[in-house]
Protein backbone atom coordinates (compact mmCIF):
# COMPACT_ATOMS: atom_id res chain seq x y z
CA UNK A 1 0.00 0.00 0.00
CA UNK A 2 2.69 2.33 1.01
CA UNK A 3 3.95 1.97 -2.61
CA UNK A 4 0.88 2.60 -4.12
CA UNK A 5 0.77 5.82 -2.09
CA UNK A 6 3.89 7.10 -3.46
CA UNK A 7 3.09 6.68 -7.03
CA UNK A 8 -0.29 8.34 -6.57
CA UNK A 9 1.61 10.99 -4.78
CA UNK A 10 4.30 11.54 -7.56
CA UNK A 11 1.30 11.55 -10.09
CA UNK A 12 -0.24 14.01 -8.48
CA UNK A 13 2.72 15.95 -7.64
CA UNK A 14 4.08 15.79 -11.77
CA UNK A 15 0.30 15.14 -13.25
CA UNK A 16 1.54 18.12 -15.67
CA UNK A 17 4.50 17.26 -16.77
CA UNK A 18 3.24 13.42 -17.47
CA UNK A 19 0.48 14.92 -19.76
CA UNK A 20 2.89 17.24 -21.47
CA UNK A 21 4.86 14.32 -22.32
CA UNK A 22 2.25 11.98 -23.39
CA UNK A 23 0.98 14.97 -25.66
CA UNK A 24 4.38 14.98 -26.91
CA UNK A 25 4.55 10.96 -27.41
CA UNK A 26 1.30 11.03 -29.34
CA UNK A 27 2.04 14.35 -31.32
CA UNK A 28 5.52 12.72 -32.39
CA UNK A 29 3.42 9.70 -33.80
CA UNK A 30 0.94 10.97 -35.57
CA UNK A 31 3.53 12.72 -37.34
CA UNK A 32 5.67 10.18 -37.99
CA UNK A 33 2.58 8.71 -39.55
CA UNK A 34 1.30 11.14 -41.76
CA UNK A 35 5.08 11.57 -42.97
CA UNK A 36 5.64 7.79 -43.88
CA UNK A 37 1.92 8.41 -45.74
CA UNK A 38 3.11 11.06 -47.89
CA UNK A 39 6.41 9.61 -48.71
CA UNK A 40 4.47 6.43 -49.83
CA UNK A 41 1.94 8.49 -51.84
CA UNK A 42 4.40 10.29 -53.49
CA UNK A 43 6.33 6.83 -54.46
CA UNK A 44 2.84 5.75 -55.93
CA UNK A 45 2.14 8.51 -57.73
CA UNK A 46 5.43 8.62 -59.54
CA UNK A 47 5.55 5.17 -60.67
CA UNK A 48 2.09 5.09 -61.94
CA UNK A 49 3.21 8.74 -64.04
CA UNK A 50 6.18 6.55 -65.66
CA UNK A 51 3.72 3.87 -65.85
CA UNK A 52 0.78 6.21 -67.81
CA UNK A 53 3.90 7.58 -69.88
CA UNK A 54 5.40 4.44 -70.88
CA UNK A 55 2.15 3.07 -72.08
CA UNK A 56 0.75 6.29 -73.51
CA UNK A 57 3.71 6.62 -76.48
CA UNK A 58 1.02 8.96 -77.79
CA UNK A 59 1.20 11.64 -75.17
CA UNK A 60 4.54 11.62 -75.13
CA UNK A 61 5.06 12.46 -78.81
CA UNK A 62 2.29 15.06 -77.83
CA UNK A 63 4.92 16.60 -74.78
CA UNK A 64 7.75 16.61 -77.78
CA UNK A 65 6.07 18.48 -79.40
CA UNK A 66 5.56 16.64 -82.41
CA UNK A 67 2.60 14.15 -82.91
CA UNK A 68 1.52 12.73 -86.24
CA UNK A 69 -1.57 11.34 -86.72
CA UNK A 70 -1.22 9.23 -89.99
CA UNK A 71 -4.50 7.85 -91.30
CA UNK A 72 -3.68 3.84 -91.83
CA UNK A 73 -7.38 3.74 -94.62
CA UNK A 74 -5.04 6.54 -96.62
CA UNK A 75 -1.73 4.67 -96.58
CA UNK A 76 -3.88 1.44 -98.19
CA UNK A 77 -5.36 3.23 -100.63
CA UNK A 78 -1.94 4.78 -101.36
CA UNK A 79 -0.54 1.47 -101.90
CA UNK A 80 -3.82 0.16 -103.57
CA UNK A 81 -3.56 2.59 -105.82
CA UNK A 82 -0.01 2.29 -106.91
CA UNK A 83 -0.21 -1.35 -107.18
CA UNK A 84 -2.94 -1.17 -109.61
CA UNK A 85 -0.93 1.25 -111.72
CA UNK A 86 2.31 -0.80 -111.53
CA UNK A 87 0.03 -3.88 -112.67
CA UNK A 88 -1.22 -2.10 -115.64
CA UNK A 89 2.02 -0.85 -116.40
CA UNK A 90 3.52 -5.09 -116.65
CA UNK A 91 0.54 -5.74 -118.84
CA UNK A 92 1.61 -2.67 -121.58
CA UNK A 93 4.94 -3.53 -121.76
CA UNK A 94 4.05 -6.78 -124.04
CA UNK A 95 7.83 -8.15 -124.70
CA UNK A 96 9.95 -5.76 -122.99
CA UNK A 97 11.29 -8.25 -119.92
CA UNK A 98 13.41 -6.36 -119.11
CA UNK A 99 11.63 -3.59 -117.76
CA UNK A 100 8.72 -5.92 -116.62
CA UNK A 101 10.59 -7.07 -114.27
CA UNK A 102 11.69 -3.86 -112.48
CA UNK A 103 7.88 -3.22 -112.77
CA UNK A 104 7.26 -6.54 -110.92
CA UNK A 105 10.34 -5.98 -108.25
CA UNK A 106 8.60 -2.74 -106.81
CA UNK A 107 5.07 -3.80 -107.44
CA UNK A 108 6.45 -6.96 -105.05
CA UNK A 109 7.55 -4.18 -102.67
CA UNK A 110 4.27 -2.21 -102.89
CA UNK A 111 2.48 -5.52 -102.18
CA UNK A 112 4.28 -6.31 -98.83
CA UNK A 113 4.06 -3.31 -97.34
CA UNK A 114 -0.19 -3.68 -97.83
CA UNK A 115 0.82 -6.93 -96.05
CA UNK A 116 2.49 -5.12 -93.53
CA UNK A 117 0.56 -2.19 -93.25
CA UNK A 118 1.44 -1.53 -89.42
CA UNK A 119 5.50 -1.68 -90.06
CA UNK A 120 4.42 0.30 -93.00
CA UNK A 121 2.93 3.33 -90.96
CA UNK A 122 5.79 3.17 -88.64
CA UNK A 123 8.11 3.43 -91.46
CA UNK A 124 6.50 6.30 -92.67
CA UNK A 125 5.61 8.22 -89.85
CA UNK A 126 9.70 7.47 -88.98
CA UNK A 127 10.52 9.41 -92.38
CA UNK A 128 8.12 11.68 -91.92
CA UNK A 129 9.60 12.83 -88.84
CA UNK A 130 13.17 13.53 -90.13
CA UNK A 131 11.98 15.04 -92.67
CA UNK A 132 10.25 17.62 -90.18
CA UNK A 133 13.19 18.14 -88.74
CA UNK A 134 15.18 18.55 -92.00
CA UNK A 135 12.47 21.82 -92.94
CA UNK A 136 14.03 23.81 -90.47
CA UNK A 137 17.39 24.41 -92.64
CA UNK A 138 15.48 25.64 -95.72
CA UNK A 139 13.64 28.19 -93.01
CA UNK A 140 15.49 31.19 -94.91
CA UNK A 141 14.73 30.10 -98.20
CA UNK A 142 10.55 29.55 -97.87
CA UNK A 143 8.12 32.18 -97.01
CA UNK A 144 6.78 33.28 -93.59
CA UNK A 145 4.02 30.78 -93.03
CA UNK A 146 5.29 28.36 -95.75
CA UNK A 147 7.44 26.15 -93.18
CA UNK A 148 4.74 25.88 -90.14
CA UNK A 149 2.27 25.39 -92.66
CA UNK A 150 4.27 22.71 -94.43
CA UNK A 151 4.81 20.97 -91.11
CA UNK A 152 1.11 21.08 -90.31
CA UNK A 153 0.67 19.29 -93.15
CA UNK A 154 3.43 16.44 -92.84
CA UNK A 155 1.96 15.41 -89.26
CA UNK A 156 -0.94 14.40 -91.28
CA UNK A 157 0.86 12.74 -93.53
CA UNK A 158 -0.18 15.33 -96.40
CA UNK A 159 3.22 15.93 -98.35
CA UNK A 160 2.41 18.56 -101.35
CA UNK A 161 3.44 21.77 -98.92
CA UNK A 162 6.65 20.60 -97.70
CA UNK A 163 7.36 19.28 -101.42
CA UNK A 164 6.17 22.94 -102.57
CA UNK A 165 9.28 24.04 -99.92
CA UNK A 166 12.02 21.78 -101.19
CA UNK A 167 11.33 22.53 -104.63
CA UNK A 168 11.44 26.30 -104.24
CA UNK A 169 14.52 25.61 -101.89
CA UNK A 170 16.26 23.70 -104.54
CA UNK A 171 15.55 26.04 -107.09
CA UNK A 172 16.90 28.98 -105.39
CA UNK A 173 19.87 27.20 -104.23
CA UNK A 174 20.45 25.82 -108.32
CA UNK A 175 19.93 29.64 -109.03
CA UNK A 176 22.07 30.84 -106.31
CA UNK A 177 25.18 28.61 -107.73
CA UNK A 178 24.59 29.77 -111.25
CA UNK A 179 25.00 33.28 -110.03
CA UNK A 180 27.59 33.00 -107.13
CA UNK A 181 31.20 33.90 -109.30
CA UNK A 182 33.92 33.78 -107.64
CA UNK A 183 32.91 32.49 -104.01
CA UNK A 184 34.11 29.25 -103.64
CA UNK A 185 32.17 29.09 -100.05
CA UNK A 186 28.71 30.45 -101.56
CA UNK A 187 28.81 27.86 -103.88
CA UNK A 188 29.55 24.98 -101.94
CA UNK A 189 27.21 26.21 -99.63
CA UNK A 190 23.83 26.35 -101.66
CA UNK A 191 24.89 22.96 -103.62
CA UNK A 192 24.72 21.66 -100.34
CA UNK A 193 21.26 23.13 -99.37
CA UNK A 194 19.93 22.53 -103.30
CA UNK A 195 21.42 18.53 -102.50
CA UNK A 196 19.49 18.36 -99.07
CA UNK A 197 16.26 19.97 -101.04
CA UNK A 198 16.79 16.99 -103.25
CA UNK A 199 17.52 14.16 -101.07
CA UNK A 200 14.39 15.22 -99.19
CA UNK A 201 11.91 15.34 -102.30
CA UNK A 202 13.07 11.72 -102.86
CA UNK A 203 12.16 10.72 -98.98
CA UNK A 204 8.83 12.57 -99.74
CA UNK A 205 8.24 10.72 -102.86
CA UNK A 206 9.37 7.08 -101.34
CA UNK A 207 6.49 8.20 -98.84
CA UNK A 208 4.04 8.37 -101.40
CA UNK A 209 5.69 4.97 -102.67
CA UNK A 210 7.02 6.88 -105.81
CA UNK A 211 10.32 5.20 -106.49
CA UNK A 212 10.48 6.73 -110.35
CA UNK A 213 10.33 9.76 -108.53
CA UNK A 214 12.19 9.23 -105.39
CA UNK A 215 15.44 7.51 -107.79
CA UNK A 216 15.71 10.88 -110.04
CA UNK A 217 15.87 13.14 -106.84
CA UNK A 218 18.40 10.64 -105.13
CA UNK A 219 20.62 10.76 -108.10
CA UNK A 220 20.45 14.91 -108.62
CA UNK A 221 21.47 14.99 -104.72
CA UNK A 222 24.28 12.46 -105.37
CA UNK A 223 26.05 14.34 -108.60
CA UNK A 224 25.48 17.93 -106.06
CA UNK A 225 27.32 16.49 -103.14
CA UNK A 226 29.26 13.24 -104.33
CA UNK A 227 31.46 12.86 -100.98
CA UNK A 228 27.99 12.31 -99.00
CA UNK A 229 27.14 9.18 -98.24
CA UNK A 230 23.63 8.90 -97.14
CA UNK A 231 23.17 10.77 -100.68
CA UNK A 232 25.41 8.10 -102.23
CA UNK A 233 23.55 5.10 -100.66
CA UNK A 234 20.12 6.21 -101.55
CA UNK A 235 21.01 6.69 -104.94
CA UNK A 236 22.64 3.37 -105.18
CA UNK A 237 20.18 1.48 -103.52
CA UNK A 238 17.33 2.23 -106.05
CA UNK A 239 19.33 2.63 -109.10
CA UNK A 240 19.97 -1.34 -108.16
CA UNK A 241 16.05 -1.78 -108.30
CA UNK A 242 15.73 -0.04 -111.32
CA UNK A 243 18.54 -2.53 -113.01
CA UNK A 244 20.89 0.30 -113.68
CA UNK A 245 23.74 -2.08 -112.76
CA UNK A 246 26.63 0.06 -114.20
CA UNK A 247 25.51 3.44 -111.81
CA UNK A 248 25.11 1.54 -109.17
CA UNK A 249 28.59 0.28 -109.55
CA UNK A 250 29.83 3.43 -110.05
CA UNK A 251 27.67 4.80 -106.66
CA UNK A 252 28.52 2.03 -104.33
CA UNK A 253 32.74 2.16 -105.33
CA UNK A 254 32.11 6.06 -104.22
CA UNK A 255 30.85 4.72 -101.23
CA UNK A 256 33.61 2.40 -100.70
CA UNK A 257 36.83 4.77 -101.59
CA UNK A 258 35.09 7.62 -99.03
CA UNK A 259 34.21 4.82 -96.17
CA UNK A 260 38.32 3.35 -96.36
CA UNK A 261 39.09 7.00 -95.94
CA UNK A 262 37.05 8.07 -93.22
CA UNK A 263 36.14 4.55 -91.56
CA UNK A 264 39.74 3.09 -92.18
CA UNK A 265 39.89 -0.47 -94.14
CA UNK A 266 38.41 -2.50 -91.42
CA UNK A 267 34.90 -0.93 -90.38
CA UNK A 268 31.71 -2.73 -90.64
CA UNK A 269 30.03 -0.45 -92.53
CA UNK A 270 32.86 -1.39 -94.91
CA UNK A 271 32.07 -4.69 -95.01
CA UNK A 272 28.24 -3.73 -95.35
CA UNK A 273 29.01 -1.84 -98.84
CA UNK A 274 31.18 -4.68 -99.86
CA UNK A 275 29.00 -7.23 -99.60
CA UNK A 276 26.67 -4.89 -101.80
CA UNK A 277 29.26 -4.57 -104.65
CA UNK A 278 29.96 -8.52 -104.25
CA UNK A 279 26.01 -9.06 -104.91
CA UNK A 280 26.35 -6.13 -107.63
CA UNK A 281 29.22 -8.00 -109.51
CA UNK A 282 27.24 -11.83 -108.74
CA UNK A 283 24.16 -10.35 -110.38
CA UNK A 284 26.39 -8.92 -114.10
CA UNK A 285 27.98 -12.25 -113.89
CA UNK A 286 31.35 -10.80 -113.15
CA UNK A 287 32.24 -13.70 -110.72
CA UNK A 288 35.91 -12.92 -109.77
CA UNK A 289 34.90 -9.47 -108.33
CA UNK A 290 32.03 -10.84 -106.70
CA UNK A 291 34.40 -13.47 -104.66
CA UNK A 292 37.08 -10.84 -104.43
CA UNK A 293 34.39 -8.68 -102.73
CA UNK A 294 33.20 -11.36 -100.71
CA UNK A 295 35.71 -12.49 -99.33
CA UNK A 296 37.20 -8.91 -98.27
CA UNK A 297 33.97 -8.18 -96.52
CA UNK A 298 33.89 -11.81 -94.81
CA UNK A 299 37.64 -10.78 -93.68
CA UNK A 300 36.29 -7.75 -92.18
CA UNK A 301 33.42 -9.36 -90.20
CA UNK A 302 35.96 -12.18 -88.88
CA UNK A 303 38.43 -9.39 -88.17
CA UNK A 304 36.61 -7.43 -86.25
CA UNK A 305 34.86 -10.52 -83.83
CA UNK A 306 30.97 -10.20 -85.38
CA UNK A 307 30.44 -13.65 -86.62
CA UNK A 308 26.96 -12.85 -84.66
CA UNK A 309 26.02 -9.70 -86.59
CA UNK A 310 22.77 -10.26 -88.58
CA UNK A 311 24.90 -7.89 -91.98
CA UNK A 312 27.72 -11.08 -91.02
CA UNK A 313 24.82 -13.74 -91.54
CA UNK A 314 23.30 -12.06 -94.89
CA UNK A 315 27.04 -11.71 -95.95
CA UNK A 316 27.66 -15.81 -95.93
CA UNK A 317 24.16 -16.58 -97.55
CA UNK A 318 24.86 -14.21 -100.37
CA UNK A 319 28.51 -15.71 -100.67
CA UNK A 320 26.93 -19.44 -100.19
CA UNK A 321 24.30 -18.13 -103.08
CA UNK A 322 27.55 -17.30 -105.44
CA UNK A 323 29.49 -20.58 -104.62
CA UNK A 324 26.06 -22.81 -105.43
CA UNK A 325 25.59 -20.89 -108.76
CA UNK A 326 29.09 -21.28 -110.12
CA UNK A 327 28.91 -24.87 -109.38
CA UNK A 328 30.92 -25.20 -106.43
CA UNK A 329 28.12 -26.69 -103.84
CA UNK A 330 30.21 -28.73 -101.54
CA UNK A 331 31.89 -25.14 -100.64
CA UNK A 332 28.59 -23.46 -100.87
CA UNK A 333 27.20 -26.22 -98.26
CA UNK A 334 29.97 -25.35 -95.87
CA UNK A 335 29.35 -21.53 -95.99
CA UNK A 336 25.98 -22.09 -95.67
CA UNK A 337 25.94 -24.15 -92.58
CA UNK A 338 28.52 -21.42 -90.73
CA UNK A 339 25.56 -18.59 -91.86
CA UNK A 340 23.12 -20.99 -90.15
CA UNK A 341 25.06 -21.71 -86.62
CA UNK A 342 25.84 -17.79 -86.40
Amino acid sequence: MDILESIFALIQKNFIDIITILWIIWFAGVTFGVVVCTVSSCRNRRTLARLSQRCDPGRRRDEDGVHFDLDMDRIRDILSHREAELREDVERMGLDFGLQGVLEHFRGRIQRRLVDLPGTHREIEARLRNIYAALNDFKDMSEPDQLSLARMALKRGATGKAAALLKRAQSLGNQEVAEAEGSQLAVARNKKLAAGAAYLLGQLAETDFNYFAATQHYQLAADLQPANLTYLKAAAELSYAFEEFHETGHLLEQVLKIQEKLLGPEHLDLAQTLNNLGVLRHTQGRHAEAEAFYLWALEICETKGHPLDQDAVNLRQNYAAFRKEVGRQREADAVKAQAATA
